[in-house]
């Protein structure tokens, strides 16, 4: 049996590079889910906490919201370093920001402005995430297109807040161009 040599090693570049187009269709996904949060809490009819609330489809579709917006950032996140890596981190000569990030929560004044390399390593590497949520006119929650993202370099802990909608952006501009 032969070896395989990927055509990617012919252009110079080693390793394994995973399919950026691909991420376009995960970005709308992502976008999407979050653009759609509040259509879903406005179609439900039970109200929140009511019994019958578990027992809607279209609750239990928006229960699923979470983890996959999860799993989309993880996958996006770790792609997007990939590729950095593999193109001699550009991302740090052309992304822009997509968040805030304070690098030390006991000092909430030093905050900063968090670019998209930045941003992939803290969804990555953080230990909690936490959703921003609105309610509807009828009290129903759902959710905005903020995340914060909380851990831990060193001994500081840090507080990431990642504004979604410019991580697409940033994302889709940069990392699908490299």
């Amino acid at each position: 049996m032969a070896e395989f040599i990927p055509p990617q090693e012919g252009i110079g570049r080693p390793g394994h590079l995973p399919n950026v187009p691909a991420t376009l269709v995960e970005l709308h996904r992502l976008v999407a889910i979050f653009l759609a949060s509040k259509g879903f809490a406005e179609l439900l009819e039970a109200g929140a906490g009511h019994a019958a609330e578990i027992r809607a489809p279209l609750w239990q579709l928006q229960e699923v919201e979470e983890d996959e917006i999860t799993r989309i950032l993880l996958t996006l996140a770790i792609t997007a370093r990939v590729v950095d890596d593999a193109n001699h981190r550009a991302l740090d000569l052309v992304a822009g920001p997509c968040g805030t990030l304070v690098q030390d929560i006991q000092n909430p004044d030093g905050s900063r402005s968090l670019e998209l390399r930045e941003a992939c390593n803290k969804l990555i590497h953080a230990e909690r995430r936490r959703f921003d949520i609105e309610q509807t006119d009828g009290g129903r929650p759902y959710l905005t297109p903020t995340l914060y993202l909380y851990g831990s370099q060193g001994r500081f802990e840090w507080k990431a807040t990642l504004d979604v909608i410019a991580f697409a952006k940033e994302y889709t501009s940069c990392v699908t161009a490299l």
